[in-house]
């Protein structure tokens, strides 16, 4: 395998392929190409469906077949070169690699972690010692001392009291409350999660500091709760008076609901949180350790949609709570979770470690070949142009070589923009050593070099990319062959109408304006407007600025559900009626019912005519090609698959 390591990795792509095919038995051949037997399997499995396999293998072949005719005749007129066609599969590939580096740099088991997780909640302990005056070797000694009195048998309070440097812990006594996934540091959560109930870390110096952290109690996860909010706040200042009054104002609101009172009215009137005040108090859903854990024990008690909490009191104010929703932890089966855990995972830290070790690993594919400079030469090069410093090696230019990536060379040119804007940041400090930066230069750019060329180097995903590639020259080729051309092709439609006209024939339906928006009190309005007065239905449009549209033309009854009840009089409008698919509501104001049976005129059959064209124009297409590729089943391989 070693040998490998010589050939370019382009090469070494090329080669695989080849051997591919080159094992694979011929299923068919199109004029003077080929198709193998694994490729049309591969596409097949895809979706193989249900029931006779035999029997579906039968029928999905020509399918194939005129698939791979279309592409074939699309790679030939050259789409695939069209910049519009260059820019979009650039723009894909990119993102199409970004999730392949991430299935490779094991983002399904970090979120199958985070999700085993999410079963348990941690109480977590904190002693944490503060660098005096940046002396990190007293912190750590300290730290050390701590630990000894834990194994001692001191109480972990009293110790926290004793050594964290912590202001607050003379308030939690270093129990700072129950965490999840995704509260602390990845590292450390990982680190909390791995200790027995009640064990404690090793001394973890960190920038500022050491932590010590403690597994003190365990209990099982309370997943996500979303609730509404009044707030009263805690303005600061406010005199005992000016406290008992919104203590009273609080108790008075929660009477009030009580009663029956509209939470949403007594938010819109009282509530003094600006962020949720305009969205009728409510919150985006949370877990454990987001908020305050007064807060969180009071939104993690309410049971059911609707419940109420009492008044309760935290820094920021009173609050009541309402619950609207409580999901418990997921399970890993549960892929509407996994795809948001996929985005957390991504975005908090937690993949950066694994995907640093993927793009090492891939440094030798990407041909990586490290230029002239010196260390010590980068540094004073370095120093010459951030500090003005007078010692710049002889021969270095901004246009040197610092290393490259297959046919791409980054030059001191580009390092000099990386550490600029390191130290414009202030990431970086005057007269600071670049230390590791050049390796992290070095792994940007890589991070940035591998997915645009990650096809030249990886040939499953050069497998992937090209699937998506072919479908979307496919898509265009369809477009230009069928789908445009049978829309703009007004005689061809009108010529096949008329000789089809017979089978365009309306089923029961009416004449109606057709009203929809996604305000339910707007659609209700609007209702209540056009029963007064139905010829007003144009103005819907323009008052309301595309909250509502409004339309009039002929529909069939089979097509709405509000129309099935049979009580559809001319003169009427329908009850407003929720769309589930979109949220939209809708209701209909009938003008006239039409007569099953008509034959519909060419506007009104239009769109059927179009597809059945479509159909027609496709079909003309294939016969064409198939002439240009004739096409010849290799009989004894298309059995053997079909015995298989």
């Amino acid at each position: 395998m070693k040998s490998f390591s010589l050939i370019p990795g382009f090469l070494l792509l090329g080669i695989l392929v080849l051997q591919n095919e080159g094992n694979a038995q011929t299923l068919f051949t199109y004029g003077t190409k080929v198709a193998s037997s694994k490729s049309f399997m591969r596409a097949f499995n895809k979706n193989p469906g249900e029931g006779d396999r035999r029997k579906a293998m039968e029928e999905y072949l020509p399918l194939y077949i005129n698939y791979v005719l279309k592409v074939q005749d699309a790679y030939d007129k050259r789409l695939d070169t069209l910049p519009a066609q260059q820019q979009e599969l650039m723009n894909y590939k990119v993102q199409l690699a970004e999730s392949y580096i991430a299935e490779k740099s094991g983002a399904e088991a970090l979120v199958d972690e985070a999700i085993g997780r999410m079963q348990e909640e941690v109480l977590l302990g904190h002693i944490y010692i503060g660098y005096n005056n940046g002396d990190s070797a007293a912190a750590i000694k300290r730290a050390k001392e701590a630990i000894a009195q834990l194994k001692s048998g001191k109480q972990w309070s009293d110790v926290a009291l004793q050594y964290s440097t912590d202001e607050a812990v003379k308030d939690h006594k270093g129990i700072i409350g129950w965490i999840g996934p995704f509260v602390i540091p990845y590292p450390y959560e990982t680190i909390v999660y791995g200790l027995p109930k009640g064990g404690y870390s090793n001394p973890l110096p960190a920038s500022e500091g050491v932590h010590i952290f403690s597994k003190r109690d365990t209990r099982p996860g309370a997943g996500t709760v979303q609730v509404a909010q009044i707030l009263i706040a805690d303005i600061g200042g406010l005199t005992a008076d000016n406290r008992k009054q919104r203590a009273r104002l609080a108790d008075s609101l929660y009477d009030a609901l009580q009663k029956g009172s509209s939470f949403q009215n007594l938010v819109a009137e009282f509530s003094e949180d600006r962020s949720t005040k305009y969205q009728a108090g409510e919150l985006q859903p949370f877990g454990t350790g987001s908020y305050d854990p007064i807060f969180e024990t009071n939104a993690l008690g309410l049971k059911n949609p609707g419940d109420y909490s009492k008044p309760f009191v935290t820094a920021y104010g009173w609050h009541i709570l309402k619950l609207i929703a409580k999901t418990p932890p997921p399970a890993k089966a549960n892929e509407e979770a996994r795809s948001l855990l996929r985005q957390k995972v991504a975005t908090n830290g937690r993949l950066e470690k694994s995907r640093e070790a993927y793009i090492k690993s891939k440094m030798p594919a990407m041909k990586y070949k490290a230029g002239t400079v010196t260390p010590a030469q980068l540094q004073a090069f370095t120093d010459s142009v951030l500090y003005n410093a007078e010692n710049r090696p002889a021969g270095l230019t901004n246009k040197t070589v610092l290393f490259s990536l297959g046919k791409t060379s980054y030059t001191l040119e580009d390092w000099t923009a990386f550490v600029r804007v390191q130290s414009m940041s202030g990431s970086m400090k005057p007269g600071e050593k670049i230390g590791s930066r050049n390796e992290d230069f070095i792994m940007g750019k890589a991070s940035e070099y591998l997915p645009e060329h990650l096809d030249e180097i990886d040939p499953d995903f050069a497998l992937q990319f090209k699937e998506f590639k072919d479908a979307n020259l496919l898509f265009d080729a369809m477009e230009r062959n069928v789908w445009t051309k049978a829309m703009e092709d007004t005689a061809g439609l009108k010529k096949y109408y008329d000789a089809h006209k017979d089978k365009y024939r309306w089923e029961e339906n009416m004449l109606a304006i057709l009203v929809t928006g996604s305000d339910s009190m707007l659609v209700i309005n609007a209702r209540a407007r056009l029963v007064k007065d139905v010829s007003d239905w144009r103005k819907l449009n323009e008052e309301f600025e595309g909250k509502i549209y409004a339309d009039s033309s002929r529909y069939e009854l089979s097509a709405f559900a509000w129309a099935r009840g049979g009580n559809m009089v001319p003169g009427t409008c329908t009850n407003p009626e929720r769309n589930e698919m979109d949220n939209t509501y809708s209701f209909a104001c009938i003008i006239e019912k039409g007569k099953a049976g008509e034959t519909r005129n060419f506007e009104e059959a239009r769109g059927f005519v179009a597809s059945d064209y479509q159909q027609v124009l496709e079909a003309e297409w294939i016969s064409s090609l198939k002439k240009k590729y004739p096409v010849k089943v290799n009989e004894v391989e298309w059995k053997s698959l079909l015995g298989h």
